[in-house]
């Protein structure tokens, strides 16, 4: 992400440090002011604030140090002293439907205010109409949006961190692909629809950007896994590897809330020995990521 431009005080009673505008969202308020549409940028900032604080306060309950906050115009992008949230997938589920949430309880407060006449109905649609935007944006099954996270919270036990990972920002370059589309065609047909391009080229370069970073986010993950200090029970995750696989075709198939027991094979099939996960975290951090099974056996 972008680090520029305006910067809050920190908000330790949440657990956030920097709070940054990122550009896109200053491109969209100076839009809307320079339309006369001030009243919507400002309720804009406000719902997405909001929609920020949601995340923040589940991820401080939950025991994370946020260190800084990218606002954007339809959420935001968060930023861990150590970790990831991803590591922990009902975590990460938690954390990812507190801000829709929060963006649902004031569709909730708004239609209230109407009804005892607090807000004028114009502008309780309005605020309606921000907040489903919001929300059912980031509920679209991509990375880096919420709906991304949930779909790998869902995922990752069943297929890997990796695996999950690379899925769900494959989806977000799907949906980045269809937002351009829209965005072109609306351009071809004579009426602009800016919004779609701006948010599909944000989630194209989002998409592409984290995929190249899924190495380092997997051996952070490998990293969090051995230094855990809490060994509760956890499931057992076992599967098979030939005496060839690597050390690194091998932890890539680790799944968060498992403990991994992998069956080394030869050739015929045979199972030679069992490695469990301790051992082969050894091996990523003493830096043998590339050795194979049959080194660590022999």
């Amino acid at each position: 992400m972008t680090r520029f431009l305006t910067r809050s005080k920190a908000l330790p009673g949440l657990g956030i440090g920097k709070v940054r505008l990122h550009p896109l969202f200053v491109i969209v308020v100076l839009v809307s002011v320079g339309l006369g549409m001030w009243r919507d940028a400002v309720v804009l900032f406000a719902l997405v604030s909001l929609h920020e604080l949601g995340h923040a306060a589940v991820a401080n309950q939950l025991g994370y140090q946020i260190e800084e906050v990218s606002l954007l115009p339809f959420g935001g992008v968060a930023k861990l002293s150590y970790g990831s949230i991803g590591f922990r997938p009902k975590h990460e589920a938690y954390i990812a439907i507190a801000g829709p949430f929060v963006n649902l309880v004031m569709v909730g407060l708004a239609w209230f205010c109407e009804v005892v006449s607090l807000w004028p109905r114009d502008f309780v649609v309005m605020v309606i109409q921000l907040n489903v935007w919001i929300a059912v944006f980031n509920l679209l099954p991509g990375l880096p949006l919420d709906g991304g996270r949930i779909l790998r919270a869902a995922r990752a036990r069943s297929i890997g961190f990796a695996a999950a990972t690379r899925e769900a920002y494959r989806m977000g370059l799907v949906l980045a692909g269809l937002l351009l589309v829209v965005g072109a065609s609306s351009l071809w047909a004579g009426y602009p629809h800016l919004g779609a391009l701006l948010l599909g080229g944000f989630l194209l370069v989002s998409a592409i950007t984290g995929r190249r970073e899924i190495s380092t986010e997997t051996i952070r993950f490998l990293d969090a896994k051995r230094r855990r200090h809490d060994r509760s029970p956890e499931v057992v995750r076992a599967f098979a590897a030939p005496l060839d696989a690597t050390v690194r075709d091998v932890v890539r198939q680790f799944a968060p809330d498992r403990y991994h027991m992998v069956y080394v094979r030869n050739s015929e099939g045979a199972v030679v020995t069992i490695l469990e996960e301790d051992e082969l975290l050894d091996e990523v951090f003493a830096g043998h990521l590339l050795s194979t099974l049959r080194s660590i056996v022999e």
